[in-house]
């Protein structure tokens, strides 16, 4: 069956009923004909490409892997998470090693009168390499090498070199000693890298669920142009029966007028459908990363299913399943342990720094550099150190407060974690009703609409014999187009309060066909969206 014939084959059904002999009821007949059965024309597809310019086909299937490909914002969420795995890097580069080299020169001597007439001074070439790095225990060890020239331009004109090789070597004792501390940046790092991973497929399963009601939204906005087509129709055969009554002098003036006014109005609510399509479609497109400039026409999707489905679990199966899986209260379970990890450095920066130095060095002074080199490597002169270095800031204002300011966050965390389960617990309750209540409500529709089709032909049949005024045929032609809306609102309410049950507890990546490997996969090979080139 076709998209177009399918679409509407409950929603815009014909109103078929008999009528009494004598009864004014079928177009082309007076209050005299005899009887015979009535039949509006039903309502078609092509009837309603007349309405709406239908363009391509498109299925759930298709839409869903396509907003996970094309879609902007996704893309930015890829981007943000691809950003912050290089974050552990940056924290890890504090432990690599460092080279640094300098190399000054220097002249000295008396003032300018002075050294004309005692011509002294003193050329001074310092050069010094270093090689330097921090280690997780929080030591830092500097291997340095050190070569000197200097230059006396008095008459005993004597040059000297110096060279020297040393190693230094730092070591916390309080403030900032042990592993917990200094590679806490590190942890941090990486638990962004699990949050923004986190993040991101919170940020896919909402596209998911994003683009299955956008989706449904565009059928149902489909199902209401053919519930307002349909209701046009039933008003233009009124006012065909009005006239035709007026003409026979069994209907008055303002039953014609009442109709046509009706008729008006049904016209109006049709262009508000038919509005309502394309918005609903321009929804879809911008979900699927579309660029806006297609003018193929709306996209032709599924018919909404007017079948109840069954639900396999119980709540309570359910319930325990989302508090499993709620993503956002793991995303603030890892806010948490940043929180407490910073209270552990806030509270490491509260004690004094005391840290033990250790140094050795060769060193060579010599006329000439080779034999000054050559003095290090003999080691004709050492320089071996140890001692302690002490710092304390009097009445650890700054210290005292940022562990004040540490301890708080975390509070604030622990808060945010139960806050978090509160949100997703309730949450869930309501989702599970409203799915509960579309069901019940679409079984309850089907029924009512049923019944109004029934009402609505006894009217027009008693309107027929001169029992009903036009009054009355309006008003049930009101609570038979109200009966077709509701029946769309609950058909359209069951298919999306579904989808977001199964949002909350992550079924719904598998209901769409897809698993988490396959889009990880998806994700590592994605390219810039083509709206954003």
């Amino acid at each position: 069956m076709t998209f177009q014939k399918a679409a509407f084959a409950a929603l815009a059904a014909a109103v078929v009923f008999s009528v009494p002999r004598g009864n004014a009821a079928e177009p082309e007949a007076s209050s005299a004909l005899p009887s015979r059965e009535i039949r509006l024309k039903e309502v078609t597809g092509e009837d309603v490409r007349r309405v709406v310019r239908v363009g391509p086909a498109l299925a759930l299937g298709e839409a869903v892997p396509l907003a996970l490909r094309n879609n902007l914002g996704v893309a930015v969420a890829r981007r943000e998470k691809a950003s912050v795995a290089e974050t552990p890097n940056v924290a890890l580069a504090d432990f690599d090693p460092n080279f640094s080299f300098s190399s000054t020169y220097g002249n000295t001597g008396d003032a300018y009168w002075e050294r004309q007439r005692s011509g002294a001074s003193e050329q001074n070439w310092a050069n010094r390499a270093e090689l330097s790095k921090k280690f997780s225990s929080g030591a830092e060890a500097t291997l340095y090498g050190a070569f000197n020239r200097a230059y006396n331009t008095t008459t005993d004109f004597s040059p000297a070199s110096g060279s020297a090789v040393g190693l230094e070597i730092s070591q916390p004792l309080l403030s900032g000693f042990g592993e917990e501390i200094n590679l806490a940046p590190l942890v941090k790092a990486r638990k962004n890298v699990t949050q923004s991973a986190l993040s991101l497929r919170k940020t896919t399963l909402d596209l998911i669920l994003d683009a299955e009601v956008a989706y449904w939204n565009l059928s149902a906005s489909y199902a209401l142009v053919g519930a307002r087509l349909s209701s046009l129709r039933h008003a233009e055969f009124v006012l065909e029966q009005a006239k035709k009554r007026r003409a026979l002098k069994d209907a008055t003036k303002e039953d014609v007028l009442q109709a046509e006014a009706d008729v008006a109005s049904r016209r109006v609510n049709l262009v508000v459908a038919r509005q309502s399509v394309q918005d609903c479609d321009d929804a879809l497109r911008k979900i699927l990363g579309e660029t806006g400039d297609d003018d193929s026409g709306t996209y032709a999707v599924a018919e909404l299913s007017e079948d109840v489905p069954a639900e396999t679990r119980t709540f309570a199966e359910w319930i325990a399943a989302v508090r499993e899986f709620d993503i956002d209260a793991q995303i603030q379970e890892i806010e948490r342990e940043k929180a407490e990890l910073d209270v552990r450095v806030a509270a490491d920066a509260d004690r004094p720094s005391l840290a033990l130095v250790l140094g050795a060095e060769a060193s060579g002074r010599e006329s000439s550099p080779a034999k000054s080199v050559t003095g290090v490597a003999d080691r004709t002169g050492y320089d071996l150190s140890a001692g302690i270095r002490f710092s304390v800031p009097l009445g650890f204002r700054r210290e005292k407060a940022e562990l004040r300011r540490a301890e708080l966050a975390r509070e604030q965390a622990e808060i945010a974690v139960a806050q978090a389960l509160q949100n997703a617990m309730f949450d869930a309750r309501s989702a599970w009703r409203a799915s509960e209540a579309a069901r019940e409500r679409l079984a309850s529709a089907k029924v009512a609409l049923s019944m109004q089709k029934e009402a609505y032909a006894g009217q027009i049949a008693r309107y027929g014999v001169g029992k009903a005024t036009m009054t009355d045929v309006l008003s049930a032609q009101d609570a038979l187009e109200s009966a077709r809306l509701d029946l769309i609102q609950a058909a359209l309410d069951v298919v999306t309060s579904r989808a977001k049950v199964q949002r909350l507890d992550g079924e719904i990546l598998a209901a769409n066909g897809f698993s988490w490997r396959e889009i990880d996969d998806a994700e590592s090979a994605s390219a810039v969206p083509a709206a954003a080139r």
